[in-house]
């Protein structure tokens, strides 16, 4: 039988594995539809519009942020897959269960500021279970 803490630090990595991939598939359908009202067409139409060089390339606001995006889905998914993925292993090692810990309740405390209610229960659920894991040591 599993430890608990081992349990518990699957079920917190595999609500990131969860978060990341819906982010990643609202990511692209919102990619894949054309901007209707007149109002979003005006701030994509903006975003595109404003240009940042950094380093010596020339970006748009808009691919700035889909790439973000994008890039956030990603890592949290796959990094909550590596914590699934080495569970047994990392279930020995507080340390682990303390670092995801942090970067949830981190994560959770951004998405209550800028974020809609999906990833605020996430993320509570991912902080609740790391947090847990590491008290039923």
């Amino acid at each position: 039988m599993r430890c608990r803490a081992q349990v518990l630090s699957q079920v917190g990595a595999w609500t990131w594995v969860v978060t990341g991939l819906r982010h990643l598939a609202i990511t692209a359908l919102l990619l894949g539809r054309p901007a209707t009202p007149a109002a979003e067409t005006a701030v994509l139409g903006a975003m595109r519009a404003h240009r940042m060089t950094m380093m010596g390339l020339s970006r748009d606001l808009l691919g700035l942020f889909r790439g973000v995006s994008v890039a956030m889905g990603l890592v949290l998914a796959l990094h909550g897959a590596v914590c699934v993925l080495a569970a047994p292993a990392l279930a020995a090692l507080p340390a682990v269960a303390a670092l995801n810990a942090a970067v949830s309740l981190a994560l959770l405390a951004i998405a209550v500021r800028a974020f809609p209610p999906p990833p605020i229960v996430t993320m509570r659920v991912a902080t609740a279970c790391f947090g847990a894991a590491l008290v039923v040591r």
